[in-house]
Formats: C-alpha cells, structure tokens, sequence
C-alpha cells in the first residue's frame, strides 16, 4: 500500500522550477530517502506535503487522503522533523509537549519517560535558553511523543553529533519495524540514506533521477582517489568506476558496485599511492549528471582513448587516400593512374615544367635540318649540331 503518493508535482518561483513533475510512491512501513543538493527542493516538497506551501501543479495524498483539502487529517497522524527546530522563545518542553498532544487527543504516552531520558531532556528547559543541540532534541521527542503512522524528516542529522546521530536513526529504525512506521527522509547525507534506507530517490535539478533499490547493493559508495600516473583508467571503466573531476589527483573515480572487484584491481595494478573513503552525495552527482555523466564509461576504452582512436583512424583513412600505398611520388606527381588525382597531378606536373625552366635557365636549342646535319658531320663537327 503507497502510505504517501506524490502526482506530477510541480513548483515554480517564477519562472524558475523548483519541483518539475516529480512522481513518488513511498510504501507503507517503509524507510524511504529522497536525496538532494537543492535545499528549495526539499522544503517546498516537505512544505507541500504539510500543506504549507500549495504546489503549482499536480496532487499528493498521505493514505488517500489529500494533503491539500484534507490537510487537518494528514496531520493528526503525519509527524515534521525540520532542518530548523523553531519553536515560541517564552514556552518550556512540557508546554510543547502538551500542545502536541492536546492536537492529537493523547495523553501522555508510556514511553514518555524514557524518550525524555534517551534524548537528554529536561522538561522545565525554556525554548529560549537552549543551545542548538536541545532544540533539535525538543524537536525529535516532540514529533516521537504521538507514535505517528508517518514521519517526515527533512536534514534533522545535519551538525549533529555522532553519537546523537546514531541514537535517533536507530530509534526510527527500530519504530519502523515495531510499529511499522513510515519515514521519508529528505537530505544531503548519502552515507546515513545508504545505511538505513530501504529505498533511495535521487532529486537534482528538480527531477526525480533515479530510484536505488538498497537491498540490491553489495558496498556503500565509495571515492577512490589515486595518485601514482601509472594506473589504467579503461580498467577501471570496464568495473564501472565513473570519472570525477578532482584538480588534486592523478585520477579520481566514484565507485558504487561490488567492492572487492575495485580493490582486487588495484592489486592488479601495483597501486599504493591512493586513498578510499565513502562518497559524498555531491560526488555522485558529479559522475552521473556532471558534464560527463552521460558517458558510458563500461566500454572497453576509456572515452579520451576511444575518441584519439577514432581520430588516428580518420587521419590514417585521409593519409590514405591523399598518397595510395605502393606508388612513388613520380606517380603521385605525373599522374600515370586514373585515380581521383589526375586533374590536381596535370596541374602539378606543368607547374614542375614551368619551374625547370625558371630555374635552369640554358641557351636556346638550334635546330638545323637532316642535311645540313650530315655536312657538319663530314667536315669534322661533332658536336651533334650545338654550337660551341
């Protein structure tokens, strides 16, 4: 069952799109991440479905219900984690609290306590004298306190600290399967999507891109950076590594297939000189909607290679063809052939005539007739009928 479904969504600023028809089904129960660089993306699609924002075209529903018309029904069991945790200076935790559950007609919930001590809240702490950190604490348990059907969370893991960090996202994990909880993450964190997301979206440029399906990935993505000239970069195309453009190395690749292929090539290699960390999301969409991202980099040459090839074997036809093989320059030049040069040869061959003459410069020929030959001959002139 799709818990929320979103229909040709579209968002413009004037004449800019924010959203451009995205379509978008998360399933019930599950840990659903839609990754993005584009911070107005993200909120407008988390603002459209909380009916803070009315999208220029197209509809979402949140189990059938529509998150425009039937915005108050959405609501009461839909839950919001923000990048920005804002709530009145002058209140206290348990006023917002009891705000929030006054909304939803709960009561307190038996988990109360222990949510309050696992993110390290008092409840007597005034909105106005917390640092960032216990705001976003005030945020979590505030969306939490309701045991909501759907949680939408948009950059809450961003600046926190790691170990905060792995205790939230462990609790939604832990409320999605217990509970069968639906999460839509919106954020920038490929690292965090990869380790606990079912699915993954990638959002650039407005589009939805692609959709990755995490159960079918053996390895987290990974840049690897090299720094030795003597790698072979086809090698490393045939596996599936996509080039990224990075000033501060020999090569740099984003890899995102089975890991043990990637490194047993660098054995192959000799490779020592290079570093493998986890990718970021940036870089992922530096190979794959980059200048380059079209390319397809499996062949078995890399693209420069594949087009010098190309290249050597445009020149070689054309050398080819301007001097056939097995003929001498005599030939090329007085054109005893019948090929496709024999207008450009005449012309060569007079213009060669002409330039003898120039530069050859002799007396002109006597020509004297058959008799007057033969008389010279007789009187002792051999000379063959030239003058000395």
């Amino acid at each position: 069952m799709g818990a929320i479904v979103i229909n040709d969504i579209t968002k413009r600023s004037g004449r800019k799109r924010i959203l451009d028809q995205v379509n978008l089904e998360v399933l019930e129960g599950e840990f659903f991440s839609i990754l993005s660089m584009e911070e107005e993306a993200k909120d407008a699609l988390a603002k459209i479905l909380f009916n803070f924002k009315k999208p220029s075209s197209g509809h979402a529903s949140i189990y059938n219900f529509d998150v425009n018309k039937q915005s108050k029904d959405v609501k009461s069991y839909t839950s919001f984690i923000s990048k920005e945790a804002l709530f009145p200076e002058n209140l206290k935790r348990k006023a917002i609290f009891k705000k929030t559950l006054n909304f939803h007609d709960l009561e307190l919930p038996e988990d109360y306590d222990e949510l309050m001590d696992s993110f390290d809240c008092q409840e007597n702490l005034k909105v106005a004298n917390m640092d960032e950190r216990e705001r976003r604490m005030t945020s979590i348990v505030n969306a939490l306190l309701v045991h909501p059907r759907v949680l939408i969370v948009q950059d809450a893991t961003r600046g926190m600290n790691p170990i905060d960090c792995e205790n939230f996202l462990s609790r939604l994990k832990d409320l999605q399967v217990r509970e069968n909880l639906t999460i839509l993450f919106l954020s920038d964190d490929l690292s965090i999507a990869q380790r606990y997301s079912d699915r993954i979206a990638y959002l650039h440029e407005g589009r939805i891109r692609d959709i990755e399906y995490l159960k079918d990935k053996q390895s987290k993505d990974k840049l690897l950076k090299v720094y030795s000239a003597k790698l072979r970069k086809e090698e490393f195309f045939r596996i599936g590594a996509r080039p990224v453009d990075r000033n501060y190395t020999e090569a740099t690749f984003y890899y995102d297939g089975y890991l043990p292929d990637l490194t047993n090539l660098l054995y192959q290699q000799g490779i020592e000189d290079f570093n493998l960390e986890d990718a970021l999301l940036q870089d992922k969409i530096d190979a794959y909607y980059g200048l380059q991202g079209n390319m397809d980099y499996r062949q078995e040459v890399s693209p420069s290679e594949q087009n010098q090839e190309v290249q050597d074997k445009v020149e070689e036809e054309n050398l080819e063809a301007d001097l056939p093989e097995e003929k001498s320059p005599d030939e090329i030049f007085f054109g005893e052939d019948n090929g496709d040069f024999t207008e450009t040869k005449e012309i060569e061959k007079i213009n060669l005539v002409d330039q003898d003459r120039e530069e050859n410069q002799v007396e002109d020929t006597k020509v004297i007739d058959k008799n007057d030959l033969l008389n010279q001959l007789e009187n002792g002139n051999d000379k063959g009928g030239f003058n000395q």
